[in-house]
């Protein structure tokens, strides 16, 4: 299993806009392409992905619900 998979796992159990903005970014993406994709203004996307940052460490620190 690469490195990659844990992280995958756990942004498929965020939110879609969470989940979606995060692997733009991590796929290197541009901040304003990020917004618009999740609909977001670009001067908010900042507090946007801290957001999205916080769910994924929630989750990340979840058991598993299989």
């Amino acid at each position: 299993m690469s490195s990659d998979a844990p992280r995958a796992e756990f942004l498929e159990r965020l939110p879609l806009p969470y989940a979606v903005a995060l692997r733009l970014r991590d796929a290197g993406v541009a901040d304003d392409v990020i917004a618009e994709r999740v609909g977001v203004d670009q001067a908010a996307l900042p507090t946007f992905m801290r957001v999205a940052e916080a769910k994924l460490a929630t989750v990340s620190d979840e058991p598993p619900t299989r």
